[in-house]
């Protein structure tokens, strides 16, 4: 009967040879491993070595996943649409520049609404043309305070859906861009602005086409403001003051 083959433990291993660690990057996933490199040690050894310490090293971190309630930039998603955020121009009812950019973002879930909306008009030769979307909580102090009627501002104790970030202020221009009949201006606070006029007449077609989509895309209006539509389940996300 031959002997067993004698095989040092890797505890010995480790103790007597010199080992010389690298760490590399995998081309694919991007995550990190350990390769280890034993002085004279044969080829078989040298392998087992880096398996033994490759399983006992600590696994590289993952990606967080995405959340429906992350705040997204819009812009990117639907690249066609013309923004033109009111509220980072003097172009609005205060005459202030209020915002620090132009830029419109949404929760990632309410984001996707919008860009199904802005695929609906897309096949009717039309284009989103967006006024506002979330609005930091510090920015709702600035409007109650200058009107303070919710019937068009929400009181910042409460919170505005604009602070959730479910919330968009929209209207329709035509596919090279340009302006098309509206009911009203943006920020109009006067009765003509109501859903319940605007939509009414010729002047108020584009206000309707802009209102059917929005309500495919899974939006609910706002009596007061042919342009403000708004995710059902705003209530689930939080009131938030994060800069834009």
């Amino acid at each position: 009967m031959l002997p067993a083959p004698h095989a040092a433990p890797v505890e010995q291993l480790r103790a007597t040879l010199a080992v010389e660690q690298k760490r590399v990057q995998e081309p694919a996933g991007g995550h990190a491993r350990r390769l280890y490199y034993a002085r004279g040690v044969s080829g078989r050894a040298r392998v087992g070595i880096a398996l033994v310490l490759a399983l006992g090293a600590p696994a590289a971190a993952t990606a967080s996943p995405e959340r429906p309630d992350d705040l997204v930039d819009v812009a990117p998603l639907i690249p066609d649409a013309v923004l033109d955020i009111r509220y980072a121009t003097t172009d609005n009812f205060t005459g202030q520049v209020l915002y620090p950019a132009a830029t419109c973002k949404l929760r990632r879930a309410v984001a996707a609404r919008l860009v199904k909306a802005a695929t609906i008009l897309r096949k009717q030769q039309r284009r989103l043309l967006i006024w506002d979307c979330y609005r930091p909580s510090s920015i709702q102090h600035v409007l109650w305070k200058l009107v303070p009627d919710p019937r068009y501002v929400a009181d910042p104790k409460l919170g505005s859906k604009h602070n959730r970030g479910a919330a968009v202020d929209v209207a329709v221009v035509d596919q090279d861009g340009k302006p098309l009949p509206l009911p009203t201006k943006f920020d109009d606070f006067s009765k003509a602005a109501h859903r319940s006029r605007a939509l009414l007449g010729t002047k108020g077609a584009e206000a309707r086409r802009l209102a059917k989509a929005m309500r495919a895309a899974g939006f609910t209006g706002m009596p007061t403001e042919w342009w403000h539509f708004d995710a059902p389940d705003s209530a689930r996300y939080a009131l938030s003051d994060e800069p834009l």
